[in-house]
């Protein structure tokens, strides 16, 4: 049991038949774009930031300007400190945070590529 923290990516792409065949259909592609284990600071700047201190392992939508923000608080050494039932003790290092930056830019970076007839998303969510 612990804290498990999931960052997916959802590439939705538009299938668009001939007039005759009918309507378009959509379909989608879950990618994991990171995951931390035990790392409660960057959970609880997450639920406190964006869900309004709510914290049911909802799936959190997180836009390009909410990634960046995450990026510049771990940068800024900004996560509260939380604490929860089998949720561990986030390092504090340098190397988590490298690690935070690098997770975290990519998923910015995946968010922002365009293609025609694409719609990217990325969301968090926690378990424990």
């Amino acid at each position: 049991m612990g804290l498990d923290m999931y960052l997916n990516g959802e590439r939705y792409f538009v299938n668009r038949p001939s007039r005759k065949a009918g309507k378009p259909v959509v379909k989608a592609e879950i990618f994991e774009l990171g995951y931390w284990r035990k790392h409660p600071n960057l959970h609880g700047y997450i639920v406190q930031t964006f869900a309004d201190g709510v914290d049911e392992c909802q799936e959190i939508v997180l836009d390009d300007e909410k990634l960046i923000q995450i990026i510049e608080a771990v940068k800024a050494k900004g996560l509260p400190p939380t604490a929860g039932f089998f949720f561990g003790v986030s390092e504090d290092t340098d190397e988590e945070m490298n690690k935070d930056i690098t997770i975290l830019q990519a998923a910015l970076d995946w968010l922002l590529v365009k293609e025609k007839d694409v719609w990217r998303s990325v969301s968090y969510r926690a378990s424990w």
